[in-house]
């Protein structure tokens, strides 16, 4: 495919912030001006990416052989499906995204493999790909399936996220999961936080940050696991951290 390399695209930036070679000078002007500026954001693409392999490994020892990855980003550096398929080759993954340069980009990076789709789709209305006759057919009706929403329920709206969480409970089969992170409330008092969301803004990308009741409450009807709602670093943590000082985001697994 033929690229704008006038423009730096988000995926191609986190790429180069994990460490990956699909990206280009343009992505990486500006991840090297943010992260310079704004550690933060940096940090958060890694830890985000850490969820990534904790989810993935909670849902295989659960027996799960079915995943979804919505706002997925590109199919690099230790993303879910590489992350599945170490831990089984069979396991199936659909990833999504939003962004249409994203999404053709990852189909040419998982072409060939029949165990890994990427298609195009908004988050807040799963169905437009769920009810079509080729995820029927990828997805070969499974029992359980597990979901990623990592990095993607701050830029949704309350309506929005619980729409989609509402819409993804009555699809999914019991015993299903989803691994879910948030940026904290603390982007709402923070300078430094509060810099960052305003640079987000002039970009018109809107934040919507919450508590860990406010996300709790959204998530319903799932129930969140015995991990509960923590500080990103500590959740899965063997033996358990100590919580931040200074809460970035949350994370939680859920269970229908």
């Amino acid at each position: 495919m033929r690229f704008d390399l006038t423009r730096p695209n988000t995926g191609r930036m986190i790429d180069y912030w994990l460490g990956g070679d699909h990206n280009f000078e343009i992505d990486r002007q500006l991840a090297d001006q943010i992260g310079q500026n704004h550690a933060v954001v940096r940090d958060q693409v890694l830890v985000a990416r850490a969820l990534v392999k904790q989810g993935v490994t909670y849902f295989h020892q659960r027996g799960i052989k079915t995943i979804l990855d919505f706002g997925a980003g590109l199919p690099t550096c230790g993303n879910t499906h590489q992350v599945a398929h170490a831990l089984d080759p069979n396991m199936r993954v659909l990833y999504s995204d939003i962004d249409p340069i994203t999404v053709a980009y990852g189909q040419e990076l998982v072409q060939g493999n029949a165990n890994v789709l990427y298609l195009h789709c908004d988050a807040v209305t799963p169905m437009t790909i769920l009810e079509t006759a080729r995820v029927r057919e990828f997805l070969a009706n499974p029992e359980r399936v597990g979901i990623i929403f990592l990095a993607l329920a701050h830029t949704l709206s309350d309506d929005q996220l619980r729409a989609a969480f509402q819409t993804l409970h009555t699809w999914a089969m019991p015993g299903s999961l989803m691994m879910v992170s948030q940026a904290s409330d603390l982007w709402k008092t923070d300078p430094e936080l509060l810099a960052i969301a305003a640079m987000y803004q002039r970009s018109n990308m809107s934040g919507f940050f919450r508590s860990r009741a406010e996300l709790r409450d959204l998530a319903q009807p799932w129930q969140v696991t015995v991990e509960g709602v923590t500080d990103y670093e500590q959740w899965g943590a063997t033996p358990p951290r100590e919580p931040s000082p200074r809460p970035i985001g949350y994370a939680m697994m859920l269970i229908k």
